[in-house]
């Protein structure tokens, strides 16, 4: 199966986390992120909780449960790969030695990633590992365009959980063109809802 490791900045606006993490739920992907990206998803979701004022206690809860569950529904997905700036890749950002570690060992195909300072899309390294590099609405748009009812059983399932606000499914995908820049998985997925 395909398997793609995600950054921690493609984790990090909610609805496009849940996105891609339920195309992988629905079998479209593998997904992989190493120990350092989960320790920076936590650290960062920590930060923002705090700019936005939320109880720390809160925040922590909340975290946890995030990192469980993505433990839990996909067992296997975690790479050991320390963030540390002792990796010899040859990438700009040393700081993110750690998310090409995690490809190589995983044998990821891909890095879903929206850093484009690091300079990953010029790395020999992962050019002879075959491991490409999109950012996320390429990466859901070739991922909904090769497994489109993966695509629409996402957006279903999204659509059924979210309580507060309720969205329709047409509604989500307006959400993900508009906060995410996903106009072709919209594009792809709206004919499919139309009454």
């Amino acid at each position: 199966m395909f398997r793609a490791v995600l950054d921690t900045c493609v984790l990090i606006p909610s609805m496009q986390r849940n996105f891609l993490l339920q195309l992988a739920t629905e079998g479209a992907y593998s997904p992989l992120w190493g120990s350092g990206i989960i320790t920076e998803l936590d650290y960062v979701l920590e930060r923002i909780d705090l700019k936005k004022g939320r109880d720390p206690e809160e925040s922590a809860k909340h975290r946890q449960h995030l990192l469980e569950q993505m433990t839990r529904y996909f067992p296997g997905s975690t790479i050991e790969a320390p963030k540390k700036r002792e990796y010899p890749y040859d990438i700009n950002d040393l700081d993110d030695g750690h998310v090409v570690h995690a490809a190589i060992i995983g044998k990821a195909d891909v890095i879903v990633t929206s850093d484009q300072r690091a300079g990953m899309e010029t790395s020999l390294v992962l050019a002879e590992a075959s491991v490409d590099v999109l950012s996320a609405h390429e990466f859901a748009a070739n991922t909904v365009d090769a497994h489109p009812d993966a695509g629409f059983r996402a957006v279903l399932a999204i659509s059924k959980r979210l309580k507060n606000p309720p969205r329709s499914p047409v509604e989500l995908l307006e959400l993900l063109e508009v906060k995410c820049a996903m106009s072709e998985v919209a594009e792809i997925l709206a004919p499919r809802f139309v009454d």
